[in-house]
């Protein structure tokens, strides 16, 4: 165990301690959730040419095993919209340059040395479906179109879940059940959104609700993703009820909660110099793991962020991050994006192999693993939102840097099994958690509440 980071034990020992946890913790609807994971990103713009042309389906697997992957997410489509697989139902998103039937090689060449493929799909985000379905996309309170202006790059447009867009999306993933052996599946960018589409508006209307009033949109909004994710995984398991299935939004939290069980797994994308910087992962994680559903922490090769090609972060920082996994009681996931031409870069996977060969003689102590906290402290994202709100960051700063393990919680957890909890700063209560905490202190817990925490919301 010498090659963790000293800081890493220093504030979680306990917590990669194994003990026999439940068993559907580290196994989901049939699949285990495996350690040393890669998520292939292949986001191709329509105007390169030769997309494929270099893959090599011995390359891609060996360099695969030589850097000790036992699972890898490849895409069946991108952000562009275009399709990397021979699709019969819709000829028009095939890629206009692939040159190959992609994604098909790739799961043959892993499927033979035992190396699971769970596939990409984007939701809110497809260039080719934005542009021939204006109507489909997310309308602002303005009355105009949200994301990225049509004369300047990207693809950050996005679509409703409140609109037909959801047939194509149920057309498309019954192809690929129909067309490739489906591991899992990895369902990018669905996250609620405050809409004025012609969609919303007359959903809201019919359920009595004021579509101008902003907080009334918000929870209407929350409620058609919500909607959006159970029925979809329903759907889903029509076609195979041992596959697994994750929803990305970039972050898990409190609003996770109500639909956990529509999920196989998290994923925490989380990539500490692209955005979400080094506390959120803890943050998520310390949270995530109370829901009794596996985790997979997903980090990135890059130094700076997705799509960063031909950079490469330190060893040192790979290492930090993915121990990070471990020690909160998470599998490892690193984020690659492969060459349009197909071609796998090795330097990329000497990197990642330097890592995950460190993972792998690991594993038996972190297997079925369970965090053992006797301290909880609440997110304040349930009460001012924000997936790093300043008053948490404070606080999980100083119970990590005193060596103490605990959990975040919402106002739905049990705090029966708690000695200690934590209420940073924002943490106001309303009368059941007034009642709830009230109880807790009777039955012997203690509660530490700094500033407006404790405070009924009138404050």
């Amino acid at each position: 165990m010498s090659n963790f980071p000293q800081s890493i034990f220093a504030t979680s020992n306990l917590e990669a301690t194994a003990r026999v946890a439940n068993a559907a913790k580290a196994r989901a609807n049939g699949f285990d959730l495996r350690f040393r994971q890669i998520h292939l990103d292949f986001h191709t713009s329509e105007h390169i040419e030769g997309v494929g042309a270099e893959f090599d389906p011995e390359q891609f697997v060996s360099t695969l095993e030589r850097a000790r992957v036992d699972s890898i997410t490849c895409f069946a489509r991108c952000h562009h919209g275009y399709i990397y697989y021979d699709t019969k139902a819709f000829p028009e998103r095939r890629h206009p340059h692939l040159k190959r039937n992609l994604l098909k090689e790739q799961i043959e060449a892993c499927h033979k040395r035992n190396i699971r493929v769970p596939i990409y799909s984007t939701v809110q985000w497809d260039q080719f479906t934005s542009d021939a379905h204006p109507e489909w996309r997310v309308v602002t309170e303005q009355g105009t179109l949200q994301g990225t202006p049509p004369y300047e790059p990207g693809f950050y447009r996005l679509l409703c879940l409140n609109s037909p867009y959801v047939d194509f999306l149920k057309a498309h993933l019954k192809e690929l059940f129909a067309t490739v052996p489906v591991d899992g599946l990895f369902l990018d960018i669905v996250k609620a959104q405050d809409c004025s589409c012609r969609y919303c508006r007359t959903g809201m209307e019919a359920k009595g609700l004021d579509p101008s009033v902003a907080k009334a949109r918000q929870e209407y909004g929350l409620n058609v993703t919500n909607t959006f994710i159970r029925g979809m995984s329903h759907y889903i398991r029509t076609f195979d009820k041992d596959c697994s299935i994750f929803y990305n939004g970039g972050h898990i939290g409190p609003e996770q909660r109500s639909i956990a069980d529509a999920y196989s797994h998290f994923e925490l994308e989380s990539l500490p110099s692209g955005g979400w910087g080094y506390l959120h992962f803890p943050l998520s994680m310390r949270y995530a793991r109370t829901l009794d559903v596996g985790c997979l922490g997903m980090t990135g090769k890059f130094h700076t962020s997705w799509g960063d090609f031909h950079s490469l972060k330190n060893k040192q920082a790979l290492q930090f991050e993915c121990f990070q996994m471990l020690a909160l009681g998470a599998k490892c996931s690193v984020g690659d994006q492969l060459h349009p031409s197909g071609k796998i870069d090795q330097p990329t996977y000497d990197l990642v192999g330097s890592v995950y060969s460190e993972v792998e003689k690991k594993e038996a102590w972190c297997r079925n693993a369970s965090a053992m906290t006797d301290i909880a402290m609440f997110s304040p994202e349930e009460f001012i939102g924000g997936r790093t709100p300043p008053p948490a960051l404070g606080a999980i700063r100083m119970l990590q840097e005193a060596a103490h393990q605990f959990d975040l919680i919402d106002s739905a957890t049990d705090l029966s099994k708690y000695k200690v909890i934590v209420m940073p700063d924002e943490i106001t209560v309303n009368a059941k958690l007034e009642q709830k905490i009230n109880q807790y202190m009777t039955e012997g817990g203690a509660v530490i509440a700094s500033y407006n925490s404790g405070m009924n919301q009138a404050k």
